[in-house]
């Protein structure tokens, strides 16, 4: 089986990702978290908004011959803001990014966002990193390849 041309997690994260920028506008970037976070310089004057698939969960699986089963999929907005209770400081960030996402709709989900904890990362350089975390529900269907057809 090769890798597939379309990824549900990756459309998800674009989904929200597009959900951020268009609320946001210009008032601060929101982007895919970056591959090299270690590498990572805050270019806006004001902040982002970095979104990353962070887990998923599946239910038990009763035996039966195709895998069809909820997907609990997590994801995380980490802030990032030079400031901590300013305009865009990171805590009224915080309350921005959950009035944003809470509720919204991601394509190919079955339900909505639903915030699960916001919490402190950390503060270094000048910098304040927040999270937000998201659970969100799809489905996991089993790839028709990989069926057994020799029953």
């Amino acid at each position: 089986m090769s890798i597939p041309e379309h990824s549900l997690t990756k459309s998800i994260t674009e989904s929200i990702v597009d959900q951020l920028k268009s609320e946001v506008g210009t008032d601060l970037v929101a982007e895919f978290y970056p591959e090299k976070p270690a590498n990572y310089r805050l270019n806006h004057a004001n902040g982002a908004l970095l979104v990353n698939y962070a887990k998923s969960n599946y239910p038990k699986h009763n035996d039966t011959h195709a895998v069809i089963k909820p997907r609990q999929m997590g994801f995380t907005v980490t802030i990032v803001s030079r400031g901590l209770h300013d305009r865009y400081g990171a805590v009224p960030l915080v309350d921005w990014v959950l009035a944003m996402l809470s509720g919204f709709h991601p394509e190919h989900t079955d339900k909505t966002l639903a915030p699960v904890r916001d919490y402190f990362i950390q503060h270094t350089s000048g910098l304040w990193y927040y999270g937000v975390d998201f659970d969100v529900e799809a489905v996991h269907v089993q790839s028709l390849c990989a069926i057994d057809r020799s029953y």
